[in-house]
C-alpha cells in the first residue's frame, strides 16, 4: 500500500477525482493495518478508505465489497501489487471509456519487475490434451517494443489486476463471479459477461504498470494442486462461456 501511495501522490488528477478504497482481505492483518493506515495518512495526506472483516472473500468477493462502497460512476480495480509507472493512468483509462461507448472494460499493459511484459491483453487457448480452454497471455516476458498493439485495441479479454469499467455496466452484469477458486478466470469471466451484453474489451498499452504477479497463487503449493485448481476453474468457465470463447475476436485498433 505504501508503494502505491508513493505513486498516487505524484498524480494530481487522481488525487482530485478518485476515491481510493482498500479491501483488506486477510483477517489476520486487519488489526495491524488499522494502525498502519493512520500512519500512512499522516505521511502522505492522501485520503483513503479501507474495509476489512473476519473472513477472506477471495479476489471476486473483495472486489465486490469495494465496489459496493464506491460512489463513482466508474470503477477501477487495481491489485495492491500493481504500481503505475506514470501519472494520468486512471484519467487515460476513463477517457477511453468515455470516447468509445461500446467499450465495456479497459485494461492496461502490465510489466514484470525486469521490464518484460506480463500482460498485453488475454486470449483463449485450447488445451487439447485436457479438453479445456485456458486463458493465455501472449508475448509474456518480451520487451514492450515487441507488442504489436501500440494503441487502444479490442481484444478477447484483459486481466482484472488493472481494469476500468462503468459502474452501470458492472451493476447490470452482477459484478464479479465468486464461484471460482483462487487463480485465473475471474477476470475473463467478467470480460465475457460484458461481451455477452454486446460490449467490447479494450487494451490500452499507453498505460503501463509494474505488477508483482501471482504472489498469492504461488502460496497454493505444489504444481499438481495448482493444476487441479486451474482445471476446475477452466471447466466451470467454458461451461458458462464455451460458445463465446470459441467466437473469434479480431484485433481492432480504436485509436
Amino acid at each position: 500500500v505504501e508503494h502505491q501511495m508513493l505513486e498516487f501522490t505524484k498524480d494530481t488528477w487522481l488525487q482530485q477525482h478518485a476515491e481510493i478504497i482498500y479491501v483488506v482481505d486477510d483477517p489476520r492483518i486487519v488489526e495491524s493495518f488499522n494502525a498502519q493506515a493512520e500512519t500512512l495518512y499522516r505521511l502522505y495526506r492522501l485520503p483513503f478508505q479501507w474495509l476489512g472483516g473476519n473472513l477472506n472473500r477471495g479476489f471476486s468477493g473483495a472486489n465486490n465489497l469495494g465496489a459496493k462502497h464506491a460512489r463513482g460512476q466508474h470503477l477501477v480495480f487495481l491489485n495492491s501489487d500493481a504500481f503505475p509507472k506514470q501519472p494520468g493512468w486512471v484519467q487515460a483509462m476513463l477517457q477511453a471509456l468515455d470516447q468509445h461507448p461500446k467499450l465495456g472494460a479497459v485494461g492496461a499493459r502490465l510489466l514484470f519487475g525486469d521490464g518484460g511484459m506480463q500482460h498485453a491483453g488475454m486470449e483463449f487457448q485450447r488445451r487439447e490434451e485436457l479438453g479445456i480452454w485456458v486463458n493465455h497471455h501472449p508475448r509474456m516476458g518480451l520487451d514492450p517494443s515487441l507488442d504489436p498493439h501500440q494503441s487502444l485495441t479490442v481484444l478477447p479479454a484483459v486481466t482484472g489486476a488493472c481494469m476500468a469499467l462503468r459502474r452501470a455496466d458492472f451493476d447490470r452484469i452482477g459484478g464479479w463471479d465468486t464461484g471460482y477458486l483462487i487463480g485465473d478466470f475471474e477476470d475473463s469471466d467478467l470480460c465475457l459477461k460484458l461481451r455477452a451484453e454486446g460490449l467490447h474489451i479494450g487494451y490500452l498499452p499507453e498505460v503501463e504498470l509494474t505488477h508483482l504477479e501471482r504472489q498469492s497463487f504461488k502460496l497454493l503449493g505444489q504444481d499438481e494442486f495448482r493444476q487441479r485448481v486451474v482445471i476446475y476453474n477452466a471447466v466451470r468457465h467454458q461451461s458458462r462461456w464455451g460458445a463465446l470463447i470459441e467466437q473469434p475476436v479480431g484485433t481492432t485498433s480504436l485509436a
